[in-house]
């Protein structure tokens, strides 16, 4: 499963992808977070190219944050307060979602509404 639990990082050229591969969730070497559906593109959090970019990190307090190199924020999934039980996932639908709680009782607290099927 394609999967970022909470207190991780993806880094540039890093990416996440669903457990069929159709949903591919990239941190991408231009600094911008981005979704591809069967390899096309479908989502990205914005319209700037960065050149520096450290990663994205899934915050201890449950906000997924996008930070530079001298490690200013510069996107947010505004999810903070959520606490250390946040996990990002991409799903087969070609949605990702941040979710809070057990695996069977969790609840959505983000997503792209990048669905696709």
């Amino acid at each position: 499963m394609g999967r970022l639990d909470n207190d991780n990082w993806l880094y540039p050229g890093d990416s996440l992808t669903s457990d069929s591969g159709s949903n591919e969730f990239r941190m991408q070497e231009d600094g911008k977070i981005a979704i591809y559906w069967e390899g096309e593109f479908v989502w990205q959090n914005t319209e700037d190219q960065r050149d520096d970019i450290k990663g994205i990190h899934l915050q201890d307090d449950g906000n997924f944050v996008l930070y530079t190199h001298d490690d200013e924020a510069v996107w947010a999934s505004d999810t903070c307060g959520h606490g250390d039980e946040v996990y990002l996932v991409v799903q087969d639908d070609g949605n990702v979602v941040l979710y809070k709680g057990e695996d069977d009782e969790a609840e959505a607290v983000w997503a792209t509404s990048t669905n696709q099927i």
